[in-house]
């Protein structure tokens, strides 16, 4: 068993409808099955550890001379994250895609009350014409979005716009 294996709390625990039960009182769970970067690498770890029984999402992260591989729960909502690279909370770091070491996309206009920004990981191949989750960059910061290719544009339009601001 790797060690991420052995720090992944969710390859033990309880099938997903019922550790996952609380975030689908809507009577739904989203799930991320597939996942690109801004160059269209495939983010989805299917050699990585699972999340009741699914892949996670990986990227790279840097903060400042500390970098590590992260892994993503795929159930939007699910804080649940694996590494084994000790990160400093609440500071900011780098999302980049874990083969091409690009960047993430920052999503212009939306940031969070600690300081963080928002970056896209894309949900389809379309990628910036396509939906996505938006994740912030602070560490420990577990707030996402699923925004549609509309919202992102009304997003982009208020940003440019120096009247709506």
């Amino acid at each position: 068993m790797s060690q991420n294996e052995d720090s992944n709390p969710f390859s033990t625990r309880p099938p997903t409808d019922s550790r996952l039960e609380e975030m689908g009182e809507e009577g739904y769970v989203v799930v991320v099955t597939r996942a690109f970067g801004p160059n269209g690498e495939d983010l989805m770890a299917d050699d990585g550890p699972e999340f009741s029984g699914s892949p996670g999402v990986k990227l790279l992260v840097k903060q400042g001379d500390t970098e590590g591989f992260v892994y993503l729960s795929p159930y939007y909502g699910d804080p649940a994250k694996v590494t084994d690279t000790d990160f400093e909370d609440g500071k900011p770091c780098e999302l980049l895609c874990p083969e091409s070491r690009e960047p993430l996309d920052k999503i212009p206009g939306m940031t969070s009350e600690d300081g963080g920004e928002y970056f896209a990981i894309y949900l389809t191949p379309r990628l910036k014409d396509g939906e996505l989750v938006a994740i912030n960059n602070v560490w420990g910061n577990t707030n996402s979005r699923i925004m549609s290719e509309d919202e992102l544009l009304l997003l982009l339009a208020d940003a440019e716009d120096p009247a709506q601001q």
